[in-house]
């Protein structure tokens, strides 16, 4: 079993998750959880059915999740979701949360990097690993490459924690 580290993005109406080998060589790997509901808080509200819970074998070879700490004018809302995602990663895991400018900052892009600086970075990352395409296929959205990103960020944390 390799050892695999991930990123969680989310709206108000899908939930991206991507992992990452912790060492070596590998494949992002990424999944996409669709929210239910007529309005914000119902898809909110929907996020325990739609995520996999703390015993699935998702979070098996998992040991850290970094997660987007939201900011801007849907904060509000966006925690909503952000803590019914929470509940779904086991306990045992490490979980952190960044703010935008810093998984930017963190992977080597500007803090204020515009989607389309990230899609590139996280596309070339994509197109690399001929293996990708099992899971990415061709329609990507921005949320799964700020969540590669966001795994990666996470990793090189990790990183700096083991060196220190």
């Amino acid at each position: 079993m390799q050892l695999r580290v991930a990123g969680c993005d989310y709206s108000s109406r899908f939930v991206d998750l991507v992992t990452v080998p912790l060492d070596g060589p590998g494949a992002p790997v990424w999944h996409r959880f669709p929210l239910g509901g007529a309005d914000a808080f119902d898809r909110a509200r929907s996020v325990a059915q739609a995520v996999p819970g703390p015993t699935s074998v998702l979070y098996d070879d998992l040991i850290a999740v970094g997660i987007e700490d939201p900011r801007g004018q849907n904060a509000g809302a966006m925690y909503r979701v952000q803590g019914a995602i929470l509940a779904r990663i086991p306990a045992r895991m490490l979980v952190r949360p960044f703010i935008p400018s810093e998984w930017r900052k963190a992977v080597g892009l500007k803090g204020n990097a515009s989607k389309e600086d990230v899609f590139t970075f996280s596309i070339r990352i994509v197109n690399s690993h001929p293996k990708s395409l099992e899971s990415w296929g061709l329609a990507v959205p921005t949320d799964a490459t700020d969540a590669l990103a966001i795994a990666l960020a996470t990793l090189r944390l990790l990183d700096r924690e083991k060196a220190a």
